[in-house]
């Protein structure tokens, strides 16, 4: 049974990793993970999926520090504590748009060609930084 964080989002979807999965890696995020976890989908996912208005998949949630590797993440990625996730859409440019422009507080936002990274640390230690990925206009 899925473990419901919020309307839209499960703990089991922003733990999953198709990588883990074929390299046999285990991905599995602690107490504070998780909890990091619920702070990102309660504060940044579900708003902008209510904003949004539409399906929002999540490409990768939660990294341990084996799969954060196997997927070339950078060694300071925000996947490997529970706080940011990759939200692939019809449109990842008009969601990058609408979460920029919404008032919601993030740390980072970042297009890439097929998704958004979006990461949540904290309200008074976000810092709203907006990014493209190398190859991605503005």
């Amino acid at each position: 049974m899925a473990t419901k964080i919020t309307k839209n989002f499960t703990l089991e979807e922003l733990c999953h990793s198709n990588t883990a999965v074929a390299k046999g890696l285990k991905n599995i995020p602690d107490e504070k993970q998780v909890e990091n976890l619920k702070t990102l989908a309660i504060n940044l996912l579900q708003p902008v999926r209510d904003i949004y208005g539409k399906p929002m998949y999540i490409n990768s949630g939660y990294r341990s520090p084996e799969v954060n590797k196997a997927v070339n993440g950078s060694p300071t990625s925000d996947h490997m504590n529970g706080k940011s996730a990759d939200v692939r859409t019809d449109n990842p440019r008009e969601l990058f748009n609408l979460v920029r422009n919404s008032g919601l507080s993030f740390d980072q936002l970042i297009l890439y060609p097929t998704f958004v990274h979006m990461s949540f640390r904290s309200k008074e230690t976000n810092r709203n930084q907006v990014l493209y990925a190398k190859g991605v206009q503005p």
